[in-house]
């Protein structure tokens, strides 16, 4: 505009015309936005008022903090609807450091003669005015840029925890990722434990470790939960806070459970980030049975848990009790005849078992003998066996021994009309067959001593009796012939 030039050259001369009459002023205000890179932006704003459509020029700008001022120097301001900004105004911004705790803008404008075609400046003045927070507060120095990431050391977070299922996550709070180059660590364990309350010693059974960094707002944590007494812990911190074992007296995670009370575990918020329960005890009790060959039954009793387990071995009427230490095993031998074996652990059948032969163990043997007058079975248990019950049967005779291990028990029958004997072990379940075969020729010979002189005088009286009833019917029948 042509005021610019009228300004330049004879601004000293209208101030000193100027009259009382005729002075006028500007109104400086400033609305302060704190800016996320840290600092306070000022939008200044110079109204000119409305002084008989006199227009303004403003010729100085002098800023508190220094900081430039743009839009305002040299800028006219119209009366009413001309110039730069809305009727009578004019704006202008500044960029302040966010410590301003105060901000002021003085202005020098002129005003001129409304004569369009040769204004005049008539007046000349100075102002001041202040800037303020949207809300109408003064500048508090507290504007800091906003974050484009948190720390490690600040952040805060959100946890879920289900100790029985041995599950939980863990989040960042806010919008804002972790800084590159930090990160947080965070771990699941699960531990045996000795009751289903917090008592020692304990184990860890499984632990699981999830890192939240720039790139990872979330983790999961899973472990396995040993299916007895337990604890699981949510801590803050990684593989280098696992305490195993966890001794009575010894180091606990204290505060560094997730829910905690104190730092670091209340920088998370959730439920309480630990379990103790459980049904059972944490011995892992298992038995397994052997079978001898001599009847006998070897039981093996082993704890492969973290804690002493107290077995009891029954069998028939009896019972033992056998402690075995965590890791161990201990046999127990039962005798032969037993019957059913039943092994149990704190009340719970751990197994059982009845003998039966190993399929490698020697059977017994049977030899067959006949003779004119005897049918014998000579039967021989092995020396690795257990003793045999035999039944022994032949047609209509039987017999029943025992064979002891290592021995020969014979077992005669008359001969008779039978041609096979039928042997039973009984404990073994198998039967044998034996075959009478009778010697022909020694048995049809006509012996002169011995047992064979006992079968002669036999057939010689079945016939001297035969040759009795022959006389006794002739005698009869002497009489009638007579007659005749």
């Amino acid at each position: 505009m042509a005021l610019a030039s009228s300004a330049a050259v004879g601004l000293m001369g209208a101030v000193a015309l100027a009259t009382p009459a005729q002075a006028h002023h500007t109104e400086i205000s400033g609305v302060a936005e704190c800016r996320t890179d840290g600092q306070y932006l000022i939008r200044w704003t110079v109204l000119n008022g409305n002084w008989d459509g006199r227009h303004a020029q403003i010729t100085g700008v002098k800023a508190d903090p220094s900081t430039p001022v743009d839009g305002l120097l040299n800028k006219a301001i119209s009366a009413n609807t001309d110039g730069d900004g809305p009727a009578g105004t004019i704006a202008g911004t500044q960029l302040v450091p966010g410590s301003t705790k105060s901000a002021a803008l003085t202005i020098d404008a002129v005003w001129f003669d409304p004569d369009e075609q040769n204004p005049k400046p008539v007046h000349a003045n100075t102002d001041r005015g202040s800037a303020r927070l949207a809300d109408g507060s003064p500048l508090t120095g507290s504007c800091a840029p906003t974050p484009k990431c948190v720390d490690s050391a600040k952040a805060q977070y959100r946890h879920t925890f289900d100790g029985p299922k041995g599950m939980a996550t863990v989040a960042l709070k806010g919008d804002l990722p972790l800084c590159a180059g930090s990160s947080q660590d965070f771990l699941l364990v699960s531990y045996f434990a000795p009751s289903k309350k917090a008592t020692w010693p304990q184990y860890a059974l499984d632990h699981a470790v999830g890192t939240i960094d720039a790139d990872t707002r979330t983790v999961e944590l899973r472990v396995d939960v040993p299916p007895c007494y337990t604890q699981v812990d949510l801590v803050w911190g990684g593989e280098r806070e696992l305490i195993d074992p966890m001794t009575e007296g010894g180091t606990r995670y204290n505060d560094k459970k997730l829910g905690s009370k104190g730092a670091p575990g209340n920088r998370s918020t959730g439920p309480q980030g630990w379990y103790n329960g459980g049904d059972a005890s944490c011995t892992a009790p298992a038995a397994a049975f052997v079978s001898n060959c001599d009847g006998t039954v070897t039981v093996k009793v082993s704890n492969g848990g973290k804690y002493k387990a107290e077995f009891t071995v029954a069998h028939g009427g009896t019972r033992k009790t056998v402690v075995v230490e965590p890791g161990k095993s201990v046999e127990v031998a039962v005798p032969a005849g037993a019957g059913e074996i039943v092994v149990s652990e704190q009340g719970k059948q751990v197994g059982k078992h009845t003998w039966s032969r190993p399929e490698d163990c020697p059977l017994p043997t049977m030899v067959v003998e006949s003779t004119c007058d005897t049918f014998v079975l000579k039967v021989s248990n092995p020396k690795a066996g257990k003793a045999a019950r035999v039944a022994a049967a032949y047609g209509t005779q039987s017999k029943a021994v025992t064979v002891a291990a290592g021995a020969t028990e014979t077992i005669v029958f008359v001969p008779s009309s039978a041609t096979t004997a039928t042997v039973d072990f009984r404990d073994y379940g198998f039967k044998l067959v034996g075959k009478y075969l009778k010697p022909q020729k020694e048995c049809d010979a006509l012996p002169l001593t011995g047992a064979n002189t006992l079968v002669y005088v036999a057939s010689g009286l079945v016939l001297v009796a035969v040759g009795a009833v022959v006389f006794v019917l002739a005698r009869r029948r002497r009489p009638n012939l007579t007659g005749l």
